[in-house]
């Protein structure tokens, strides 16, 4: 099954039964994303940013 990145909100400490990481991303399949992105509480990670340029 194919995994996908998801941004944990703040304030959640637990998804899908694991603690939340302290970068605050998880990479869950869609079965396993599918009760906290119904209650809001993870949301599809974007692309990267680049750091910014001085």
């Amino acid at each position: 099954m194919d995994k996908k990145t998801y941004d944990v909100a703040p304030g959640v400490a637990w998804v899908n039964g694991a603690p939340t990481p302290k970068d605050r991303k998880v990479e869950l399949t869609a079965a396993q994303a599918q009760y906290d992105l119904g209650l809001g509480r993870i949301s599809l990670a974007g692309p990267a940013k680049a750091p910014a340029k001085d």
